[in-house]
């Protein structure tokens, strides 16, 4: 009797909690939602993560409070959003190098990217291809035709070792066999100064924000990363126009991600909310301003395989060159 007692109570106590989860499940969200943008205020995607949480405060009709949280190369805001409660109340503007690179090459990340719920991609932004003003090339072919000439006589700069433009920069030397000396930079800013200036010969940077200097001729646009051309500038040709890079495809995603064991209801709310928000002409353009193209509309599982397929590209990428975040 007093065995199925205790068996009739705990019985009621787990329909109880089971009760009270789909509960808070159902009413979600009750309370303000914390979405984490793993970087400095200022920078390229802070703009992207706060007209997301402001649509999606309108949306889910509760404060979307955008915090930056930066430090360690987007490592530290991506480290506290795996720790959190998985409740969906804390959430991160995750990247290519924050989610899926940095885990790769170094400990400091202390998560993988398997540790998040993959939610949304919201968009791509280019990486672009420039050489300095007097370098006396007019494409990528021609640029490299010089580096083989004079192997290890070029340089390029990157914003950080152990980037996802450091990477693409040692995948592009792989697979045409040319010797360029990496300069790195802790941003894009100095990078460019120094291009324009003639300090080094070629950089690869984000190519919104080096849009104003391809127009002023203040450097050469050779290409962009990405298998497509990009849509903030379309004359720009694609590095895989050119023979032997045929494969290349690098681009800078952005995606919102949870702690991994966050409720499927939770989740498919969230991804609804945040794929209605990006059919907005609205946000459409107003991102296209910032030179990012919104994501086709996709499910939570194609945007899971997505970043689970970006992260085993990324390792085998590592594998094959001789990229070395250290250096």
């Amino acid at each position: 009797m007093k065995i199925s007692a205790i068996a009739r109570l705990m019985a009621a106590a787990a329909l109880l909690a089971g009760a009270a989860a789909a509960h808070a499940e159902a009413a979600y969200p009750d309370r303000p939602i914390r979405m984490i943008i793993p970087y400095a205020p200022g920078g390229s995607l802070d703009p992207i993560g706060r007209v997301l949480g402001e649509e999606l405060s309108r949306r889910l009709q509760q404060p979307v409070v955008v915090e930056n949280v930066a430090g360690a190369s987007g490592m530290l805001g991506a480290n506290r959003v795996a720790k959190a409660n998985p409740d969906g109340y804390t959430l991160l503007i995750g990247i290519t190098s924050n989610v899926s690179l940095a885990p790769l090459v170094t400990p400091q990340a202390q998560y993988q990217a398997a540790d998040f719920d993959a939610i949304s991609m919201v968009g791509t932004s280019g990486l672009v291809l420039v050489a300095r003003p007097d370098l006396p090339v007019s494409d990528l072919a021609g640029a490299l035709a010089l580096a083989r000439q004079k192997p290890g006589s070029l340089s390029y700069g990157i914003p950080g070792t152990g980037s996802l433009y450091h990477l693409a920069m040692e995948a592009l030397k792989s697979d045409t066999g040319t010797d360029i000396v990496a300069v790195p930079y802790k941003g894009a800013g100095q990078a460019s100064i120094d291009l324009m200036g003639g300090q080094i010969d070629l950089a690869l940077l984000g190519l919104p924000a080096m849009l104003p200097h391809i127009a002023n001729h203040k450097m050469k646009a050779l290409a962009v990363m990405s298998r497509n051309r990009d849509v903030g500038d379309k004359n720009i040709p694609s590095a895989s126009e050119t023979a032997g890079l045929e494969g290349i495809d690098y681009d800078i995603w952005t995606g919102v991600f949870a702690p991994k064991g966050t409720p499927e209801p939770v989740r498919q709310r969230l991804h609804q909310e945040i794929q209605a928000i990006l059919q907005s002409p609205e946000v459409i353009e107003g991102y296209r301003k910032m030179g990012v193209e919104v994501a086709p509309p996709q499910t939570l599982a194609q945007f899971s395989a997505f970043i689970a397929g970006q992260t085993d590209k990324l390792k085998s990428d590592i594998g094959r060159t001789r990229f070395n975040p250290g250096s």
